[in-house]
């Protein structure tokens, strides 16, 4: 069997296991036979962390804001620019996502509110946006 080596309060033991079997077992100590009983071990309920590598994705409906100008699509919350979906030119319909924006370490869709072609893009990926600033503008 195994032998093990311990000091406790400076004294050296020498010891090995002679028989083990289920909760009981047999342990030499400095040559001294001792019978020992095995308390089982509880098994830890500790829940596992799982760590989600891909960031969650809402999407967001933009509302019309009173303040912007006809066509505009603005940021919803303040964030970063992520991802442009679209180019300048192209047709969206309303609905079809435009950009992704990154806040509080979360990916928003912001998608178009209304059918049309996308006249102007007024910020570029990586930008930092506000609340209300206009992203995009389409007409018809």
């Amino acid at each position: 069997m195994r032998k093990y080596k311990f000091i406790i309060n400076d004294v050296k033991y020498e010891t090995k296991i002679v028989k083990y079997k289920g909760t009981s077992a047999i342990v030499n100590v400095n040559g001294v036979d001792i019978p020992i009983e095995i308390e089982p071990q509880k098994a830890e309920s500790a829940p596992k962390l799982i760590r989600n590598v891909k960031k969650p994705t809402v999407r967001i409906q933009t509302p019309k804001i009173a303040s912007a100008n006809a066509g505009d699509i603005v940021a919803p919350i303040p964030g970063v620019v992520i991802k442009i979906l679209v180019k300048e030119g192209d047709f969206v319909n309303e609905g079809d996502p435009i950009m992704i924006l990154e806040a509080m370490k979360m990916e928003s869709e912001i998608n178009a509110d209304a059918s049309g072609r996308i006249i102007a893009i007024k910020v570029q990926e990586g930008d930092a946006v506000q609340e209300d600033q206009p992203l995009m503008q389409i007409g018809e």
